[in-house]
């Protein structure tokens, strides 16, 4: 059974949606276009521009799995940080740790003993020898291909084809006819 698409329908509905999106979000597009002035395409991060309709929601706050927009509207978080935040948002046992670190320091350049405790904790738990930290999936694979390229003496790596492996470019690839190329938009 054959079954035509109207697409001058589903343009309709998707310019009703992109209308709705709109109304909806004032506060987020005055942020988002206010922001092209000092950031890269009105965004921290390049991903943060793929958003399906014409700019990001700007978020206010984020509690437990739920944020709310500037715009004050509430959101289930599936994300949660891309698994930053796979306990919650804000929970008091972090909110609490952090700010007693932060009141003696944060961001050094040095090693400190909790490093060291953290380390010797993650081997005990895992059985692995060694541990190194990173604060995004960019510098974890940014490490692993550089670790693996030195002990292996190998030029070449396995990704697999349109996965995020943060923003490394030899690893945001796709195979296209059996050969591997450049991602649209990354090059």
């Amino acid at each position: 059974m054959t079954h035509d698409i109207d697409r001058t329908r589903l343009r309709d509905l998707m310019r009703r949606e992109l209308d709705r999106f709109e109304q909806d979000h004032p506060r987020s597009r005055e942020l988002f276009e206010g922001a092209k002035a000092n950031l890269l395409a009105g965004v921290p991060m390049p991903w943060m521009s793929e958003w399906a309709g014409p700019y990001p929601v700007f978020v206010a706050e984020a509690h437990g799995a739920r944020f709310t927009d500037v715009d004050g509207r509430e959101y289930v978080d599936l994300c949660l940080g891309d698994t930053g935040s796979m306990t919650g948002h804000a929970p008091k046992e972090a909110v609490d740790a952090i700010a007693e670190q932060a009141a003696r320091g944060i961001t050094l350049m040095l090693p400190t003993e909790d490093a060291a405790w953290v380390g010797a904790e993650l081997q005990r738990r895992f059985g692995l020898p060694f541990w190194q930290f990173c604060l995004t999936a960019t510098d974890a694979n940014r490490f692993t291909i550089r670790l693996a390229r030195a002990i292996t003496a190998r030029p070449k790596i396995l990704v697999f084809n349109y996965c995020y492996h943060g923003s490394v470019d030899e690893t945001i690839v796709t195979i296209e006819d059996g050969v591997p190329g450049a991602r649209i938009g990354n090059v």
